[in-house]
């Protein structure tokens, strides 16, 4: 595939945060809030990304990726 447009819902834990798989109860549940995502194949090693909230960020070459504090390196990654 080419391209394409995906989402996911938002989703909280009411109750049990990292228990369930300590044998503990959970409670999630989908939110409002989404994430989408719409992605394409390029030609080079560049990945480059933006956000509606968060603006443009710089872009990057796939060789040089690394652990980072900035929002994109999640994307990136």
């Amino acid at each position: 595939m080419d391209s394409g447009v995906w989402a996911a819902p938002g989703r909280v834990n009411l109750i049990g945060e990292h228990t369930d798989y300590n044998d503990g109860f959970v409670l999630p549940f989908a939110i409002q809030l989404e994430a989408r995502v719409a992605a394409r194949r390029r030609d080079d090693d560049v990945v480059s990304c933006s956000s509606v909230e968060a603006g443009d960020a710089p872009d990057a070459r796939l060789p040089d990726l690394a652990p980072g504090r900035e929002w994109w390196s999640y994307v990136h990654g």
